[in-house]
């Protein structure tokens, strides 16, 4: 399993001048009761975290210092990668991405950004019956099931199975997928090097998504098909299975209620 996290980041190329902070940092609570949700939803332990270190920026020097605490705590690989607050948060992020990656060891690796939370139990006979239908990724939604992103995104029936469907789209939101076939895709990225965030997406999400709209465009049903066997958990239509509690001001104040009300911190009324 792979986290990436940070504690500040730089966003000016989406307008927000002054740094985004993780909610919680440098402690790390928040991240302890991401980790907490995984276990209990996935029954998985085996964890990765990939930290976008921020060198010139002293909340950062901290929560790596509590994430090395929290490392050897609980028995996570902690990879580092060093980048600075001047540099664009599409740019460090995505470096974070690909070196939590390489450094996953397993077959398979199941991606979650430090701010998602299963809603639900996930149930591994579909996953399974998912890859052995030929899947190399399977998304898990953060909303219904439906074709959307734009009116980019097709959201369809499988043709093998009706617990999952076919989508013609990456997504930066937690997925598990066949490791090799994550880092190729994140590959692409250090080829179409990200320097923005907006249409496409953010982090590796944008410049993935750009050459798959461009692969759709130019090859045939069948060849992009083949490409990108991505897969979203559940039927057409299914709720969503992750909640997002971001990195900005309004999500923050309710998502710290909302983690704290599941770890069983904070009344649930309200």
């Amino acid at each position: 399993m792979l986290i990436v996290t940070h504690a500040s980041k730089n966003a000016v190329e989406q307008g927000i001048k002054k740094p985004l902070l993780y909610p919680g940092a440098p402690n790390t609570f928040l991240l302890e009761g991401v980790l907490d949700n995984l276990l209990d939803k996935t029954g998985l332990d085996d964890v990765v975290i990939a930290f976008d270190h921020k060198m010139d920026c002293s909340l950062s020097k901290s929560y790596l210092s509590n994430l090395k605490s929290l490392s050897a705590r609980r028995g996570l690989r902690l990879v580092v990668s060093a980048s600075s607050l001047s540099m664009p948060s599409q740019l460090t992020a995505t470096a974070a991405f690909c070196r939590g990656v390489h450094a996953v060891r397993s077959k398979y690796v199941l991606f979650f950004e430090h701010d998602h939370l299963f809603r639900s139990s996930l149930d591994w006979s579909i996953v399974d019956m998912a890859f052995e239908g030929g899947a190399k990724m399977i998304r898990f939604n953060r909303r219904l099931n439906i074709s959307d992103w734009q009116g980019e995104e097709v959201v369809q029936k499988c043709e093998f199975s009706d617990q999952i469907c076919e989508t013609n789209a990456y997504c930066n939101g937690p997925f598990i997928a066949h490791t090799s076939y994550c880092s190729d895709l994140f590959g692409v990225a250090n080829s179409q090097i990200p320097n923005w965030n907006g249409m496409f997406g953010g982090f590796v999400e944008g410049p993935v998504m750009r050459q798959m709209l461009s692969d759709e465009f130019n090859l045939g049903a069948e060849e992009f098909r083949e490409r990108y066997p991505i897969y979203l958990y559940g039927p057409v239509g299914a709720p969503p299975l992750i909640d997002h509690f971001g990195d900005f001001p309004g999500r923050r104040a309710r998502w710290t209620k909302r983690i704290k009300q599941w770890l069983g911190l904070a009344d649930s009324a309200g």
